[in-house]
């Protein structure tokens, strides 16, 4: 399993931790949480779609002398493949219930329906804002590990399924969804909020408007939520989510600081931004990264970019190519 952890935890209060492999993948596992209810199971996150991942559900399941046939519901806080992979396997398992939010529902639509388009898309809009490569980028977003598979329930903010309040908070993905555990007031985070990691917010086409922002103030509502402890899609539980809110915006405030003093030297395209700051916690140079992940920077750099936009102080210029940024004034209430 994944190095130091067992496969299963055991939470307390009818809540227990599973472990699904994310083999090749430095984050080495997702979590899939199994929530006793009064007339069965809910499962939260499934992990991607291959056989080792399945047999790890159900080797979780049975080390707590249950099965799939006793899930009831599988819950998806988001649609990327590492959450909602599996789901059309389980749900031809007998699953009965899959619900996620209906913006999530729009975007699986999108990114799935024709993957390769979708990508063409991406690369294009990265490329318009400065960074472009040759070739082909090895396929690390794992198209094949996923499927379209159309949830039986839609959930919006606020809807209750069994023990579980659902609250909508965008930024990660449109419609990610966070939830909260009416036994124990531990809220259910996914990739919202994460520790030590910091959650991936990029804007990857135009017209994207500011989902940064969005992120912004779904940590605010998490934080006032009251919630006993965070149990995240990535990493293990803990404790202080008020205390993690902080030091996810206090990175933010930092970042923005940072590509404002790049965009002082003189205007640049969002990847001329990238190229001005340290990346990964250990904060290695941009030219360093891997082309994957230099576009995932890119589009992080975008989001930071048109949220200090919304708020008046950087202007775009769109008709140049690549897209070109410039401070509107000095930033000293950053």
């Amino acid at each position: 399993m994944a190095h130091d952890h067992p496969l299963t935890s055991v939470l307390g209060d009818g809540i227990v931790q599973i472990r699904l492999p994310m083999a090749g993948n430095p984050m080495r596992y997702v979590n899939g949480y199994l929530l006793e209810d009064d007339d069965g199971f809910t499962l939260v996150d499934c992990g991607w779609k291959a056989d080792d991942v399945l047999e790890a559900l159900n080797a979780g399941l049975r080390e707590h002398g249950h099965t799939l046939a006793d899930v009831r519901r599988l819950l998806i806080t988001h649609v990327h493949f590492d959450h909602y992979g599996l789901a059309g396997t389980l749900m031809r398992a007998g699953v009965p219930m899959l619900a996620m939010h209906p913006k999530d529902w729009e975007a699986a639509q999108m990114h799935l329906t024709d993957p390769a388009a979708f990508d063409r898309e991406a690369d294009a809009w990265i490329a318009r804002n400065g960074f472009s490569f040759e070739g082909e980028i090895e396929d690390e977003l794992h198209h094949h590990r996923t499927e379209l598979t159309k949830p039986t329930h839609l959930l919006e903010d606020g809807a209750r399924v069994g023990r579980l309040g659902a609250m909508w908070t965008p930024g990660h993905t449109p419609g990610h969804l966070c939830f909260v555990d009416k036994v124990t007031g531990k809220i259910l985070t996914g990739d919202h909020v994460l520790d030590p990691v910091t959650p991936h917010v990029g804007v990857w086409r135009d017209h994207r408007g500011d989902p940064l922002g969005a992120y912004e103030r779904s940590l605010h509502a998490v934080a006032a939520c009251g919630a006993t402890g965070a149990l995240p899609a990535h990493g293990e539980p803990f404790a202080d989510v008020a205390g993690r809110v902080d030091e996810l915006l206090a990175h933010h405030r930092h970042r923005e600081r940072q590509i404002l003093a790049a965009l002082e030297v003189e205007p640049t395209s969002a990847t001329g931004v990238a190229r001005a700051l340290p990346w990964r916690r250990r904060g290695d140079p941009f030219d360093r990264l891997p082309d994957m992940h230099r576009q995932f920077a890119v589009a992080e750099t975008i989001a930071h970019l048109e949220h200090l936009r919304a708020r008046g102080l950087v202007h775009r210029e769109m008709d140049v190519t690549p897209i070109r940024y410039s401070v509107v004034e000095v930033p000293d209430r950053v």
